[in-house]
């Protein structure tokens, strides 16, 4: 049996995540021609894992986002090309999260108006 209530507080968390993705992508591109300036990652796959590894739930990993300190000091590491396809990915997941949401509330609904 499918446990809905893990699967919507799942699909809730991706869609946090997702959105912090997007503000950090674009604050990157933002500033991509900002001598010094150093980009911002979310990470939440990566503590999602060692979460369930360690048998802890989904509520409880939070995303974090933090500056990416690679490359020379006082030089910007903020790869365009890599922020564009970045945005495109989160879109196509945002994309796929809200049609698994949607489509959820949509069998909720029926369940209760029989349509």
């Amino acid at each position: 049996m499918i446990d809905f209530d893990r699967d919507i507080t799942f699909q809730q968390r991706m869609l946090d995540v997702l959105d912090a993705r997007t503000k950090a992508s674009i604050h990157n591109v933002a500033n991509q021609n900002v001598a010094g300036f150093k980009k911002y990652v979310v990470r939440f796959e990566d503590l999602l894992r060692e979460a369930e590894g360690k048998g802890e739930s989904v509520e409880s990993v939070e995303p974090i986002t933090e500056r990416d300190q690679s490359g020379p000091p006082g030089q910007n590491n903020v790869v365009l090309m890599d922020e564009l396809s970045m945005l495109g990915k989160t879109s196509l997941l945002h994309d796929v999260m809200t049609r698994r949401v949607g489509s959820y509330f949509a069998t909720i609904n029926k369940a209760i108006f029989g349509r």
